[in-house]
């Protein structure tokens, strides 16, 4: 093999390593921004409210607003060769209620335009992970890991949801 073949490979096996996997469960999403994988981040915070209604909250808003289709076109191309692409992206909220934790996991996988390799799980990757605890009856601890800077406009509405603050729906366009 020579050094730029050699190179070419150390660098595309870098790249696919680094943001290839994407997460198919959601231990493995929390697994990989903890190891500080690429693209993906984690906040915590408290909230004065008790886990009973950041839980109810999560639940009615994860439903009314991340269960979608989302339709993206974007063109590509130079000069005399454009390319028009439009992908359909659905997104699926999933959440586990208990006594003393509460977890919200948001799925999305591309369903026109395009096909997604891996081993993917039925309703998609996991983008997010949304981990509430309760610390005492009035106070809850919220720990969000997500996947992607695409997925900011959620990550930033699950905080104000918790808080109670904002209960507006994200752009999933974006």
């Amino acid at each position: 093999m020579s050094r730029i073949s050699l190179i070419f490979f150390s660098f595309f096996t870098l790249i696919l390593t680094g943001c290839g996997s994407m997460p198919n469960t959601p231990e493995l999403l929390v697994q990989n921004v903890k190891s500080g994988s690429m693209f993906s981040e984690k906040e915590v915070f408290e909230v004065e409210r008790p886990l009973s209604k950041v839980s109810k909250t999560l639940k009615k808003k994860s439903t009314e607003c991340f269960r979608q289709r989302v339709a993206n076109t974007s063109n590509t191309g130079g000069t005399g060769l454009q390319v028009q692409r439009t992908l359909v992206r659905s997104f699926t909220p999933k959440i586990v209620i208990g006594k003393k934790h509460t977890r919200l996991t948001l799925q999305s996988m591309i369903t026109e335009g395009s096909t997604e390799l891996g081993d993917m799980p039925k309703d998609g990757w996991y983008m997010m992970v949304v981990d509430a605890y309760k610390i005492n009856k009035n106070k809850t601890r919220v720990e969000t890991y997500f996947q992607q800077p695409s997925y900011l406009g959620a990550f930033s509405a699950i905080k104000h949801w918790a808080t109670g603050s904002n209960m507006g729906c994200p752009d999933l366009t974006q």
